[in-house]
């Protein structure tokens, strides 16, 4: 529960930002902050999921969930608006 905290923390953060564009950079792309809050959700629903599936059903189920986000952070570091898939609906 301690990651889906912590990734609902981020979700509020870009959903502030958002809404108050002028504490941001100016170049900051159009997509960003909706994309951002994509990821963050993504953790807080993969996060309370793994908690959830590791008590009802067994650790090990848990623990790749928190093998895999990692690496789906990573691998999205420098934004789900920079992915290909993604570009064209956020304005790139």
């Amino acid at each position: 529960m301690i990651g889906a905290l912590l990734c609902a923390s981020w979700l509020f953060f870009y959903h502030y930002l958002r809404r108050h564009q002028e504490l941001a950079e100016k170049d900051v792309p159009k997509g960003y902050f909706p994309a951002e809050r994509t990821r963050a959700l993504t953790g807080v629903a993969f996060y309370s999921a793994a908690g959830l599936l590791g008590y009802l059903i067994t650790p090990s189920v848990a623990l790749a969930i928190f093998l895999i986000l990692p690496i789906f952070y990573g691998l999205t570091s420098e934004g789900l608006y920079e992915l290909p898939a993604f570009g064209h609906r956020y304005g790139r």
